[in-house]
């Protein structure tokens, strides 16, 4: 590449990033805390496991309402990055618990529901997946004493989608959970613009876009204040990237069929490998080469 090009595609990177850097830094302004509402028992569990990390932000979990519910408790759950009700149910879901999701359902937040039972209550969980505001998807059913701790972590870092980032600042126990949520997000959003994408190096600065902005989102997990320093450290790491894309398109020149099957998956597990990278980055506090990111692709294509 030609000097001139050279200085183009860095002033282009460099807006990419102030762009990510500004978006980023929006989302993570004013985000509420994870407010755990209901039963004791459920709800308690909930904390321990978000908590249970040293250096552990305490005021980014609030247990508000461990108690029957009221219609008013909504404005107070409005404040929450994450809604978590903690619900102790038999095989079929009583008029209390109901009362309580239809609050929960209808103060407008991600919500995540556990139904905790003697048994596994499969049955008061499809009944609370039927209560107005609440989705299939918001309610997880766990045996007493069978406490599923990572699958309800990561459920929170799914349902806190942007925020996720800010409040696994806060939260280390949290942070692997949001970071992969982070990582499998922007991977399968690559994978679909370059197989999607057919000009030649058309795709090239949306896939270094949606990289970028994961690499940052990785940052604020591990609380990492981005400045332009890091931020030049973090563009040579992307640089990384364009090999596995030039590869993608000499695979898709010997197999035009299935060409976008290939750039796709090259995308996806590149992008992967770069996530993976940047959580070595901030783990270490050393910028991850391109041999690591290879290796990590590698390991992920195996």
């Amino acid at each position: 590449m030609s000097k001139k090009g050279q200085k183009l595609g860095a002033v282009a990177s460099a807006t990419m990033a102030q762009k990510a850097l500004r978006e980023i830094g929006e989302a993570s302004e004013g985000v509420g805390p994870i407010v755990l509402c209901g039963r004791s028992s459920p709800a308690e569990q909930v904390r321990a496991a978000l908590l249970e990390a040293k250096l552990s932000r305490s005021s980014a979990v609030e247990s508000y309402a461990i108690r029957r519910l009221r219609p008013e408790d909504r404005e107070q759950l409005r404040r929450a990055a994450v809604v978590v009700y903690g619900g102790e149910a038999t095989h079929r879901l009583d008029d209390e618990t109901r009362a309580d999701l239809e609050v929960v359902g209808r103060a407008g937040r991600p919500l995540l529901v556990v139904l905790e039972g003697v048994e596994l209550p499969m049955d008061a969980a499809v009944e609370a997946a039927r209560v107005r505001g609440v989705e299939p998807g918001d309610v997880l059913a766990v045996k007493r004493g069978r406490f599923p701790e990572r699958r309800v972590l990561r459920e929170i870092a799914k349902k806190a989608g942007p925020a996720g980032p800010a409040l696994a600042a806060g939260l280390p126990a949290l942070r692997p959970a949001v970071v992969e949520s982070v990582i499998e997000t922007a991977a399968r959003r690559n994978a679909v613009i370059a197989a999607a994408v057919w000009i030649p190096g058309a795709d090239m600065p949306l896939l270094t876009a949606v990289e970028m902005r994961m690499v940052l989102q990785i940052g604020v997990c591990y609380g990492v204040q981005v400045g332009p320093d890091r931020a030049v450290e973090l563009l040579t790491l992307l640089g990384a990237g364009f090999g596995l894309r030039a590869a993608a398109r000499e695979l898709l020149d010997m197999v035009p069929i299935a060409g976008w099957v290939v750039k796709g998956g090259v995308a996806y597990t590149g992008t992967q490998g770069l996530g993976r990278a940047a959580v070595e980055y901030f783990e270490r506090g050393a910028p991850a080469g391109l041999a690591t990111l290879r290796e990590k692709a590698e390991q992920l294509r195996g």
